[in-house]
């Protein structure tokens, strides 16, 4: 910089002064303002590939706090296609194996990617098990089909209630001989055992263990009447009353969105995509604690098989007050329609202020649910129940995989080697042992139909070389051969008892079947 000012030569005692003391020139560097373009400003919403990202992280931490060895973004080659597969989350636990799907989507998971997420899970084997998890939760259809298939789903609030559990540590255990006192609970109707009833046929080789969880709801009574004028002088009534659920761990309101006043509305309502899949879980779950009365408190114990978790409240009642308010004030905004004196038609829209929302009561309600898991011969299989009504939410070992749609069968026994669970035309008892098998973990005889198992199925026909259980074997006279039934032949003349192969046609008119002896 120079000792004197450029304009009035002042002597400048400052090395390196912004401006002249004397006039006021400026004297520092020009400021140089650079434009940005348009295209390279950094969008400050974080990205759907970072959310997934933390959304892995997450639930990683969750299955590590359950007990799983857990492993991320690896890469695992199809046993049927030779296909690289990048699972987001793998959770081991002794011989259980899960893969992890993780989506956080700007909307509900369809059912396209459960059937994408089947179809990685079958390309892996029969040993694993699959977990798909989704922030914003589930379609109708993809639900169904989640469930149709055995695979587990986390929704928003499963996710919710297993994060707080582990990462914030907001919860009581009951163990065996270790007891807990829960507030304010609906009652504890059905126990372990009801929980885990079974119908299979070899339900004493299943292993089911669970828990018991109680999730914490605020239940919001209030009731809102009043008298609004509109431009005109005519008055209008609104009035309304119900009750507000709302999540005590995340402040996020059960109740659907009832507005539909119009016709248009309510066509809308019923067209809508997103309103016909409305998973029924939250509205099964809101039912519960609208039809339920709590006990004010009572004792609960974990078992041998089961544990017993009470979640508590991370939202406190004046802020889910605020939500609820916040939700009727929403629900009863009011757009009404009015004609002015020289005839034009106007609208006014109506809000309702929030002193004229009477809140009459904010009680807590802790819902009891059962989370069941069955091991069944390596295989996962899980069933959630209210555990008041008895309201199965979930229940994957219920109807067989191989019918779809309407055509829905229950299980009746599960492979003992592959662990699926299936109707009557899919799973088959080995005749010798009892051993219970799916057509693919069986062998078939070709005489008699019957499935064995390969330990009692060691025979071949030495006809059509296709296996032979040991009741329909038959052994050839002339040839020494053992073949099966359904290829005996009895000569015409002597009556012995021969294989197709050693059997020949005479006659021309009359054709007969005789052994090679008697046709010489």
């Amino acid at each position: 910089m120079p000792n004197f000012c450029p304009d009035c030569g002042n002597k400048l005692k400052s090395p390196s002064p912004n401006f002249c003391p004397n006039c006021g020139k400026a004297l520092g560097p020009p400021k140089i303002h650079k434009k940005v373009h348009p295209k390279m400003r950094t969008d400050t919403k974080t990205s759907i590939h970072e959310l997934g990202t933390k959304l892995e992280e997450c639930v990683e931490t969750i299955l590590v706090g359950m007990g799983f060895q857990t492993e991320r973004r690896k890469r695992i080659k199809g046993k049927i296609s030779g296909v690289l597969h990048e699972i987001d989350v793998i959770a081991r636990k002794g011989d259980i194996c899960w893969a992890v799907e993780c989506k956080n989507l700007k909307s509900r998971v369809g059912k396209e990617l459960i059937q994408k997420f089947h179809s990685t899970l079958q390309d892996l084997g029969p040993k694993w098990n699959g977990i798909f998890i989704s922030y914003k939760g589930f379609t109708q259809p993809a639900e169904e089909y989640a469930e149709h298939f055995n695979i587990k789903r986390w929704d928003p609030e499963r996710l919710k209630e297993e994060w707080f559990a582990v990462s914030i540590g907001r919860a009581e255990y009951a163990t065996l001989g270790k007891k807990k006192t829960v507030k304010n609970a609906l009652p504890l109707n059905f126990n372990f055992s009801q929980a885990t009833k079974l119908t299979l046929l070899n339900k004493d080789k299943i292993r089911a263990t669970g828990m018991l969880s109680y999730t914490p709801y605020y239940s919001i009574d209030y009731s809102y009447h009043v008298w609004f004028k509109d431009p005109t002088k005519k008055t209008h009534t609104f009035k309304d009353s119900d009750k507000v659920v709302v999540n005590a761990l995340d402040c996020s309101v059960l109740n659907p969105s009832k507005r539909s006043s119009t016709v248009t509305k309510t066509l809308k309502l019923v067209l809508s995509k997103e309103a016909r899949q409305t998973a029924k879980r939250t509205t099964t779950l809101l039912q519960e604690i609208l039809d339920g009365v709590s006990d004010k408190e009572y004792d609960v114990e974990g078992g041998e098989k089961y544990t017993v978790r009470i979640l508590e409240p991370v939202i406190n009642p004046r802020a889910a007050k605020k939500e609820a308010i916040d939700f009727v004030t929403t629900e009863n905004t009011e757009t009404i329609k009015y004609r002015t004196q020289d005839g034009h038609l106007k609208t006014i829209t109506y809000s309702p202020k929030r002193k004229n929302i009477n809140i009459k009561s904010v009680t807590l309600v802790n819902v009891p649910r059962w989370d069941i898991t069955f091991d069944v011969f390596n295989k996962t299989y899980s069933r959630e129940m209210l555990a008041c009504s008895g309201t199965v939410l979930e229940d994957s070992i219920q109807y067989c995989p191989k019918h779809t749609g309407l055509f829905k069968k229950e299980t009746i026994a599960a492979c003992e080697i592959c662990g699926q669970a299936l109707c009557e035309k899919h799973v088959f008892q080995c005749p010798t042992c009892g051993k219970w098998l799916c057509e693919e973990d069986g062998t078939f005889c070709a005489s008699c139909g019957r499935t064995f198992c390969h330990d009692h199925i060691s025979l071949f026909c030495g006809v059509c070389s296709k296996p032979l259980c040991s009741d329909c074997k038959v052994t050839c006279p002339s040839c020494e051969k053992i073949f099966g039934q359904k290829h005996v032949v009895s000569c015409s003349k002597c009556g012995k008892e021969i294989c197709s192969d050693c059997s020949i046609t005479i006659g021309r008119i009359r054709r007969k079947n005789v052994c090679k002896e008697c046709g010489q």
